[in-house]
């Protein structure tokens, strides 16, 4: 399959991880939805789709914890990517999560059926509009689809029916997640669909929902007026199920604000995650250069921005919060409340190293051995270089005499990094297999000073 985990830009080793993979087609049939008043919708007559599921699970039932990441594939650089299951691949695996990617894309369909026109040449999400609207939703372009798909692709997930992938699991918790582009998607399908589209019971789909790195609510079909700058319906509204909202430094500036809440009907948490970045994500996410080259996608070009690339390891950030998210799942434990990062003026507050301050701190941040930030300096002032750098995060590392003024020596760094460790662990900022993890790569990495 296109972007199959051992053929990724960084392949996984599913087997070695008591792990299997698995792709089908899904086909049915979806309506257009439309505004109908404030968060209702109505829908046109059914159409025809067929798309693609990846699904990855643990070989053995017995190991399976109960719980399916349900992703949306993020297919806004025209191809299909997986940021989550990329940043938490093996926290998933270790957990025996089950994870399964959702095609959701027209234009990630088209790049997959020139990847491979026999096994991907049936597969559409597109449906022919007339009028004025017709330029702008080509056949191929129908993203007003998407909702029903994203229902009954969990409803199937669910059902007992011997088409389902994962009926000897049989799943208890099923999470929608979403990156960039698709968490767009997740805060639209919650608004408006969650509510419509229940089970048979009555009970929801999806038991919460994930969006990390959002550009703010999708729109409802391409054709939709849209929504006025005030609409409510651009912010998240009250349901029934958890809403959990990941910010990187590159998207805070322009996120619509909104608190947190505990309240039964509308549980939501904010955490904004300081020094990570939206783009230049793990390798394991992204499809092999030779794939995306067969499937007719240029990669972005190396060196397009001037700062050395982020390894800023916000992969420590999301494993607690999926950690978090199953406690509150399963033991009805609350979800951290985790500060805002600061913005003085419309612009990040940052310390004396260059750190943005406040957001979800980790022991990179608190005690550091280099400033990140969530963007960096396109080399080229054209429009693709900005939108690039403007998502890529950049490193700049300190020099041994700021580190020895700071911290004396190695030993007094490796103190200070340990505790802050022992730190986030108690609070739920790093979960306890990860923090032994950066204790040991910290103590083989750090140089002396």
């Amino acid at each position: 399959p296109f972007l199959a985990a051992g053929q990724a830009l960084q392949p996984v080793n599913l087997a070695a991880r008591g792990y299997v993979e698995n792709e089908f087609a899904v086909a049915g049939d979806a309506g257009i939805h439309e505004w109908a008043g404030a968060a209702a919708q109505a829908q046109t007559a059914a159409a025809p789709y067929t798309t693609r599921i990846l699904v990855r699970q643990p070989q053995a039932a017995a190991r399976f914890s109960g719980r399916v990441i349900v992703e949306l594939l993020d297919g806004s650089p025209g191809y299909d990517s997986a940021p989550l299951w990329g940043l938490s691949w093996e926290y998933f695996t270790r957990h025996g999560d089950a994870w399964v990617g959702v095609t959701v894309r027209s234009a990630a369909i088209a790049a997959l059926r020139r990847f491979d026109g026999v096994r991907y040449g049936s597969m559409s999400l597109g449906v022919a509009r007339s009028g004025a609207c017709s330029s702008a939703a080509a056949p191929d372009g129908e993203s007003g689809l998407a909702w029903d798909v994203i229902a009954q692709v969990g409803a199937l997930l669910r059902s007992s029916s011997k088409e389902n992938p994962l009926l000897i699991l049989n799943p208890q918790r099923i999470i929608a997640a979403g990156y960039g582009q698709s968490g767009g998607y997740l805060l639209t399908y919650a608004n408006v669909v969650h509510g419509v589209q229940r089970l048979g019971d009555g009970a929801p789909i999806y038991d919460g929902f994930l969006s990390a790195a959002s550009f703010g609510a999708a729109p409802i079909n391409p054709c939709a007026a849209e929504l006025p700058a005030n609409d409510a319906r651009r912010a998240l509204l009250p349901r029934d199920v958890p809403f959990v909202d990941v910010l990187t430094e590159s998207d805070a500036l322009s996120a619509v604000q909104r608190d947190d809440s505990d309240a039964v009907d509308d549980v939501f948490r904010r955490y904004e995650i300081a020094g990570a970045a939206r783009a230049g994500l793990s390798g394991a996410s992204q499809p092999a250069t030779a794939d995306l080259a067969i499937a007719g996608v240029q990669p972005p070009a190396e060196g397009t921005c001037r700062e050395p690339r982020s390894n800023f390891p916000a992969a420590l950030a999301f494993n607690a919060i999926w950690q978090q998210y199953e406690d509150l799942l399963l033991q009805k434990t609350p979800m951290n409340h985790e500060p805002r990062l600061a913005i003085e003026s419309g612009a990040m507050s940052r310390d004396e190293v260059g750190n943005a301050r406040g957001g979800w701190r980790l022991p990179a941040i608190d005690v550091p051995l280099a400033a990140y930030r969530g963007s960096s300096t396109p080399r080229s002032d054209d429009p693709r270089s900005r939108l690039l750098c403007s998502a890529t995060g950049s490193a700049q590392s300190m020099a041994a005499p700021a580190l020895k003024a700071r911290y004396g020596s190695r030993a007094e760094y490796l103190r200070r990094f340990n505790a802050a460790v022992d730190e986030a662990q108690k609070h739920r900022r790093l979960v306890a297999e990860d923090a032994a993890a950066v204790k040991l790569q910290a103590q083989r990495t750090v140089p002396a000073f």
